[in-house]
């Protein structure tokens, strides 16, 4: 330290013990360095004209790409659309395959129904017919019966 640095001692509350230094500020700077400047190249015009054209030739590559990304992207939901319409249309069909099958089986079993109905109500009919054709035969014989007996009696 220097010769100008002041110190003090202080003992804080709990036994801690700093020292206190004050003195001018020291200057230990580095030496700035020059900076170093390149003359000024002069420029022709071909140079110029290159340079412009190189730009421009960038300017260019990045446009194609950036077209070329944006019809990548173009292809891909095109491709997701078509995959999308062809599942609807699978859907579609598949959906409308199942619905023709159910609707036969229901028309099927309606007229297997109907047929049934119908044969239990004709044999019914029959039924009745040959109840009235016994009940008439044997109206016929008590009544021939009973003039029998009226004739005899």
């Amino acid at each position: 330290m220097s010769d100008s640095a002041i110190r003090a001692e202080e003992t804080a509350k709990g036994g801690i013990k700093y020292e206190l230094v004050l003195s001018e500020p020291s200057v230990n700077d580095p030496p700035k360095k020059e900076q170093i400047t390149s003359p000024p190249k002069s420029m022709s015009v071909e140079e110029i004209e290159q340079k412009l054209k190189a730009a421009e030739e960038r300017r260019l590559m990045l446009e194609a790409e950036r077209l070329n990304q944006i019809n990548e992207k173009k292809s891909k939901l095109q491709e997701a659309n078509q995959k999308r319409q062809e599942y609807n249309n699978n859907f579609i069909q598949s959906t409308k395959e199942t619905l023709e099958q159910r609707m036969e089986i229901f028309e099927n079993n309606r007229e297997a129904k109907l047929k049934a109905l119908q044969e239990k109500l004709k044999e019914h009919e029959r039924h009745i017919e040959e109840v009235r054709q016994t009940k008439n035969l044997n109206l016929s014989e008590t009544n021939q019966e009973g003039t029998e007996v009226a004739s005899s009696g």
